[in-house]
């Protein structure tokens, strides 16, 4: 007989680990009165309002020879396993839009970390 090794109550136990709330979108695109496909992000189904902590893990400043600008990048703990979460998805946390670059699930399918990056 197979053991978990964690128990689903310890994730629960954990609730001021995961301050924040975050919502998974999926563009679904729809046709605009010219015909052209425009953006229309919703909420991934089951994917609403999921505890989860954020913070930066690094940012950079690049400069070019005509302009400058800054990518930032920050790391996503959802608390619980969403295998289905992709990079062609994007994180709302506490009003700020994240695009999803990477997603990574924990070895023991407890918890999904999404690095991101802010859209500004």
């Amino acid at each position: 007989m197979t053991r978990a090794i964690f128990d689903p109550r310890m994730m629960t136990a954990l609730g001021d680990y995961f301050p924040s709330l975050c919502t998974i979108q999926e563009d679904l695109g729809v046709e605009d009165d010219y015909g052209q496909v425009v953006p229309d992000w919703q909420p991934v189904a089951g994917h609403s309002d999921i505890p989860c902590a954020h913070g930066p893990n690094k940012g950079r400043e690049v400069k070019q020879s005509d302009q400058t600008y800054v990518v930032s990048n920050y790391t996503l703990s959802l608390r619980g396993y969403y295998p289905t979460i992709t990079e062609k998805m994007r994180a709302v946390v506490d009003s700020v839009v994240f695009d999803i670059l990477l997603v990574q699930s924990s070895s023991h399918g407890v918890t999904t970390r999404i690095l991101t990056s802010e859209v500004t």
